[in-house]
């Protein structure tokens, strides 16, 4: 058995638009545990702020994940339009941040919450 198996468009005709589609599942499933890390963070230690000033390092710290994985979740973030990063007043690209370079996290917790799925499990209270 191979270590991984073939993807459906190595195997089957796909058009486009499902190509298109199983890609971004695939990219959500890996990029899912990473964003999750990165909200926590932002909601449970920093209460939910508008924006912060911060670095990939930083984030990966706080996070305990490796600078390329909140690269990854900070991508996720603005492409779901949850969040915006900046460098000074201009937008700036999320895949391209340096893990040193600084940059504001603007988040946008209105969109968050209308379009992400969360479940919080409570202990038994019996």
């Amino acid at each position: 058995m191979p270590a991984a198996l073939p993807l459906p468009g190595d195997l089957l005709p796909l058009d486009a638009d499902l190509a298109k589609r199983l890609d971004r599942v695939r990219w959500a499933l890996r990029t899912g545990p990473l964003v999750d890390g990165l909200i926590n963070h932002l909601v449970d230690d920093l209460g939910e702020p508008q924006e912060i000033l911060t670095s990939l390092d930083r984030l990966a710290a706080a996070t305990s994940q490796d600078a390329d994985d909140v690269r990854s979740a900070l991508a996720e973030l603005v492409a779901s339009g949850e969040a915006r990063v900046q460098r000074g007043p201009e937008p700036a690209d999320a895949e391209r941040l340096e893990a040193h370079q600084r940059f504001r996290l603007v988040m946008d917790w209105d969109h968050f919450h209308e379009n992400r799925v969360q479940l919080t499990i409570k202990g038994d209270d019996a």
